[in-house]
């Protein structure tokens, strides 16, 4: 991912140079800061995108480096708490005294490392979420340890010190199944994800994983609803003043993604009722899709500026793919964040701040319930975190043993459908800025997924929120259900139960109908989309003659699949060329 980080780090003196920063995929507009470190068994270095630079660190004093990239959400409170002059002699500090516990009070999206000289010891992290991925590579052997923000990186430095890399087939599957990859896996066999919560040490030539944090659902708060929704007020109104003041710390004006759902409307609802001004809102759709005309109307009335990104013909899916793809390792499906991409592409942002998002809203606020209690993870789950499901069997060994650790499906989707899926895809923004959503807000998030699931079954509990504490935004139209959510859960279930009646009465199915988007009516319509894609797969093809079943298998996918499907054979195949991996 882009910027971040690298280091290789070995038990004995490095007999060689190396330099990673060129395998950071850069975006042309923005600015980089390109640096390195280096002591005698170890070499750091960052590409760190020249914005909310006093959030990030990179540092050597006598026998201590840190480096750190992201934002720090409460900052300036923790400085002031600790009587610190800045972050780095915080964390100095806070290390030597507690190794394991330093991280806890910290708020944000971030990553890092930690690495004293004398001891030759190095500890890496990630936030609480791995909101900012970090992936490692370790041979026992040669007790060599290489690291970085992104896969390209780690990769080339395994080449540059002589090692084999070969592809991981559960990798890819999962990529051509579920878009992502599931737990701590990449698309390279000796290349892992650290992962969320946890820490990774070397010391003494080995490495080890301590775990940090870890989201739960239980136990279940036993209070009544009203008590509830004051209390998710409060940590939202809490989590909106941490992100927005990020803003204004940095002389930045606000940005923040808008649509027809209800999860970006809550962010700007808040803004708008702590006082937050001067915000420009962006959507991306077909035209004259909800997603458009409600977050117009939305602007409009409460005086946000409005910025709106035509996705009409679904040409973006054939620009920049290499760039994308690149950007995040091939990890996750390009079309999942192909618009977003395309869109971020056309905007400046020299006085804008963090892109504000309602990111993952609908799931902690219980959309990936299955009822009214938790269940086990079960095909069910498997099936609704996947984006494809005809070669899921080529996974049923992986699958069987990689959900173990979870307390629950919910839980599971969390970590994987969102964390590895929609977080990944996001990072995209880190090409130009920074990024922030409240309901990540950790103190918010931990408090949510506590709330019985009987409350937040369908998003029950969210739907009374909205309409108690920014009732003014819920007179617009839901485009979930195609009513606003001021009206009964039911009435609007009926609603999208009639509507739905409707257009396959009408046979709207084929046409292009009522999409953000229409992808099958963009692939009948559209022959340069066609051709487009078509030369993507066939040119990319031979990559994978190594491996004669997983192309028999990428062939009936990109052959008989939907577009979404044929994007994620076109990923796998630019990912494995990209990469250089066989």
């Amino acid at each position: 991912m882009v910027p971040g980080l690298w280091g290789v780090i070995a038990e004995t003196d490095l007999d060689f140079d190396l330099d990673l920063s060129n395998n950071f995929h850069r975006e042309k507009s923005a600015s980089y800061i390109i640096e390195s470190l280096d002591s005698p068994k170890a070499i750091f270095g960052r590409m760190s995108l020249d914005r909310f630079q006093n959030d990030k660190i990179f540092k050597d004093e006598k026998d201590i480096i840190i480096g750190l990239e992201g934002i720090i959400f409460n900052s300036n409170d923790l400085l002031s708490q600790t009587k610190s002059s800045d972050l780095f002699e915080m964390l100095s500090n806070s290390y030597r005294d507690n190794c394991n516990i330093f991280l806890d009070k910290l708020r944000g999206n971030f990553s890092g490392f930690i690495y004293l000289s004398d001891r030759n010891r190095l500890t890496i992290f990630t936030d609480q979420l791995a909101s900012k991925a970090i992936y490692y590579y370790y041979d026992e052997v040669s007790k060599i340890l290489i690291f970085a923000s992104e896969l390209k990186a780690v990769i080339d430095g395994i080449k540059q010190i002589g090692h084999d890399l070969h592809l991981n087939l559960d990798g890819a599957y999962c990529l051509l199944t579920f878009g992502y990859m599931l737990g701590n896996l990449t698309l390279v066999s000796e290349i892992k994800k650290l992962p969320a919560g946890n820490i990774l040490i070397y010391e003494k030539g080995k490495i080890c994983l301590q775990a940090y944090y870890k989201l739960s659902s239980t136990p279940y708060i036993a209070e009544d609803e009203d008590k509830i929704i004051n209390e998710l007020d409060r940590l939202f109104s809490e989590a909106i003043k941490l992100e927005y003041e990020k803003d204004l710390e940095y002389g930045y004006k606000h940005i923040s993604t808008l649509s027809g759902g209800l999860d970006s409307r809550t962010n700007v609802a808040y803004a708008k009722k702590l006082n937050y001004t001067d915000i420009n809102c962006f959507t991306f759709s077909e035209s004259g899709y909800d997603d458009e005309k409600i977050a117009r109307d939305i602007s409009s009335d409460n005086h946000f500026d409005f910025i709106f990104y035509s996705l009409d013909n679904g040409d973006y899916l054939l620009t920049h793919i290499d760039d994308i793809i690149s950007s995040n390792g091939g990890l996750i499906f390009y079309a999942g964040s192909a618009h977003l991409y395309a869109c971020l592409r056309k905007l400046s942002f020299s006085d804008y701040g963090l892109v504000h998002s309602g990111q993952i809203g609908d799931l902690v606020m219980g959309s990936y319930l299955q009822n009214k209690s938790h269940q086990k993870f079960d095909s069910i789950m498997l099936r609704k975190m996947a984006y494809s499901s005809k070669l899921i069997k080529r996974l049923e060994s992986f699958v069987e043993n990689f959900d173990l650790n979870y307390e629950n499906s919910e839980i599971c989707a969390f970590y994987e459908r969102c964390i590895n899926g929609a977080s990944n895809g996001y990072r995209m923004i880190e090409q130009f800025t920074e990024y922030s959503s409240p309901f990540l807000y950790l103190d918010f998030l931990d408090y949510a997924m506590k709330i019985p699931p009987s409350k937040r079954f369908k998003e029950s509990i969210y739907i009374k929120w909205i309409n108690k504490s920014t009732p003014e935004f819920s007179k617009y139209k839901w485009e979930k259900y195609g009513l606003a959510p001021k009206y009964s859960l039911r009435l609007m279930e009926l609603n999208k139960n009639i509507q739905t009646f409707i257009k396959r009465l009408s046979r709207k199915s084929s046409q292009k109908g009522n999409s953000m988007n229409p992808f099958d009516y963009w692939w009948s319509s559209n022959e340069i989309l066609r051709t487009g894609m078509e030369t993507a797969f066939c040119d990319n093809l031979e990559v994978i003659n190594n491996h004669p079943e997983l192309k028999e298998d990428l062939v009936d996918l990109f052959t008989t699949g939907s577009v979404l499907e044929k994007t994620q054979a076109i990923t796998l195949l630019r990912a494995i060329k990209i990469l250089d991996i066989s």
